[in-house]
């Protein structure tokens, strides 16, 4: 371990060095190695420590090979194993004294491995110390404590997309969930050319291009929308991270100026000493000491992934949040980006959401559109496919189901400002979902389920109408012999030859959380007669999960009904916050 951190930061690889003289507590001279490690103690204290160097050297080395977040190791450019694995053991011993690596005698050590793993860690060592290498033992983006902090290493790219968000002109939207957070970008088509976006960033940063479209305010006011999505909890840490750069600065600032003060005001050689003051003349003297930065905000270091506020004079900027992040996150953004979240209601923001689409596309002059247009309405055919649907007429009163990590049933009655009430819902949605998925297959991610339940069928795991029944029963009872009669019920069953799978489980659990929804869903909307009005939206109904949209459209088929869906479904709630902030801004009481 001392090599890692001592020996890399003397000169770079140099003939053998003799040892440097050091004299003990007993008052005995001993030579030392250039680590300060004392060559006149026992074997056995020698030995264990090389022991232990090597276990460390293998540990930290193997973080940083070539292709790794590490780069290339050694200090000639080329990896440890292509440079040492063909060496003999003499050969490795007589490179350990040209670098001046003192290497004890032992008979008990795996001599081999011992001296290939100490020579890569000098190398690594030496790579850090000359800055062909970033330093293995520290994050990428900041020190262990950081990286501890924000609950891992931040990527550089969210963090450039987070300060560009925060820099853009115009208005934004923001909606906060539990999963993920989205942002609808209104910017000035003059300026929209410089804030592109890439299409992935982070782990689940997305831009999604295909949403993007032009919309004009009723003062004549152009925009264009640019969508955005991501995790909440890397969107959590990359914000806690530029707090924690911020603040490191203010501190560091401080401190040089302070010192900076007390280094003006100290007496220096060859001056006199300071006056007193009946002494001064009554001329004024100008001062020595630093001013503070006139700037209003001042951006330190080069890459974005050390970027920080280092002023706090600069203006805050007001951002309407929907969602429960609204108020978590409230204080973090404040200190971090100077950002002020204004709460929207979040079921009043999806509903707005809605509404502003609809308003959109009637103000185009075009009531349908192709699918693969920015603001569409569709509904799913019998084959599969997206079916373009023109909005309805009448459009009020309509059921409104928002299908996120719960689920929440809406009864719109008039496109008027909070006309709408929540009929019901259910907590088995898509948290119910992604959490069972889990528990039950191999799958760590929604995607992952997806696919998961693509492959499998349901009727392996899900006991129907006919199994109980019979098809002649079925007939007699006039009901389809496909019904689910209940979910997972063969697994108690365990028939002999009866088997299975992970994503026979992954489908029959997709079916579930859409059954009761749809079931939910039906009978609202027949009690407020709109069953051909019926809109599914939310992120557990977005482009992805098309088998959920298939049985949902099927099942409202069947009932003489209709289920709509929209392309931006995931993003109402960010529309409807947005719709906010610029109706604050028609009004004239503020941006």
């Amino acid at each position: 371990a001392l090599y890692l951190r001592a020996r890399p930061l003397c000169a770079a690889p140099a003939p053998a060095r003799r040892g440097c003289a050091k004299r003990t507590a007993r008052g005995r001279r001993e030579r030392t190695g250039c680590c300060g490690g004392t060559m006149g103690q026992s074997q056995a204290s020698t030995e264990a420590a090389a022991a232990a160097a090597a276990a460390s050297a293998d540990a930290v080395v193997d973080g940083v090979r070539p292709g790794g977040h590490g780069g290339a190791v050694g200090a000639g450019g080329g990896g440890a194993d292509d440079e040492h694995g063909g060496m003999s053991v003499r050969e490795l011993e007589a490179l350990a004294v040209q670098r001046g690596i003192p290497v004890p005698n032992s008979s008990s050590l795996d001599r081999r491995g011992f001296l290939v793993a100490l020579l890569r860690a000098y190398d690594v060592g030496a790579g850090v110390a000359s800055g062909r290498t970033p330093c293995p033992l520290s994050s990428q983006s900041g020190s262990s404590s950081e990286a501890s902090a924000t609950g891992g290493v931040v990527c550089s790219s969210v963090l450039a997309v987070l300060q560009k968000i925060r820099d853009a002109p115009g208005h934004m939207g923001c909606d906060i969930g539990g999963t993920l957070v989205k942002i609808v970008l209104a910017l000035p088509p003059d300026e929209a050319a410089s804030y592109h976006f890439p299409e992935k960033f982070g782990k689940s940063g997305r831009a999604h291009h295909d949403l993007e479209f032009e919309f004009v305010l009723a003062d004549g006011a152009q925009f264009v929308l640019r969508f955005l999505s991501g995790s909440t909890c890397q969107m959590e840490q990359a914000v806690q991270h530029l707090n924690i750069r911020r603040r490191d600065s203010q501190r560091k600032n401080h401190s040089e100026l302070m010192e900076a003060a007390a280094n003006a005001d100290s007496p220096r050689l060859g001056t006199s000493a300071p006056q007193s003051p009946r002494s001064r003349p009554a001329a004024p003297v100008e001062p020595t000491s630093p001013k503070l930065p006139t700037c209003r905000f001042t951006r330190l270091m080069s890459d974005w992934s050390d970027e920080v506020f280092s002023s706090l004079s600069r203006p805050i900027r007001r951002m309407a949040t929907a969602g429960g992040g609204a108020c978590k996150f409230a204080p973090l953004f404040r200190d971090a980006l100077r950002v002020e979240m204004v709460p929207v209601k979040e079921l009043a923001a999806v509903v707005d959401g809605m509404m502003f689409l609809a308003y959109q596309r009637r103000c185009s002059g075009s009531q349908v559109a192709e699918v693969n247009d920015g603001a569409d309405l569709f509904t799913i055919g019998e084959n599969g496919e997206g079916l373009p649907l023109p909005w309805p007429d009448p459009l009020f009163p309509l059921i409104l189901v928002n299908m996120g990590s719960g689920v929440s049933i809406l009864r719109v009655d008039s496109a008027e400002e909070g006309d709408f009430v929540r009929v019901g819902g259910t907590a088995c949605g898509g948290g119910t979902f992604l959490g069972l998925a889990r528990a039950l297959t191999s799958a760590t991610t929604f995607d992952e389920a997806l696919e998961l339940a693509a492959a499998g069928d349901a009727k392996h795991a899900d006991k129907l109408v006919s199994d109980i029944y019979g098809e002649e029963g079925c007939a007699n009872l006039g009901l389809p012999g496909t019904l689910t009669a209940s979910n997972f019920a063969k697994l108690g069953d365990m028939a002999p030859g009866w088997s299975c799978s992970e994503k026979d489980l992954a489908r029959s659990l997709l079916q579930m959380v859409t059954q009761q929804s749809v079931l939910l869903a039906s009978a609202f909307a027949r009690h407020a007669g709109c069953i051909d009005r019926v809109f599914f939206v939310g992120g557990f109904v977005d482009e992805p999960n098309w088998m959920a949209r298939e049985r949902i459209a099927a099942n409202f088929r069947g009932l003489g009904g209709c289920a709509y869906f929209l392309k931006h479904s995931d993003f109402l709630g960010a529309l409807g916050s947005l719709r906010c902030a610029l109706k604050v801004l028609e009004d004239g009481d503020g941006q």
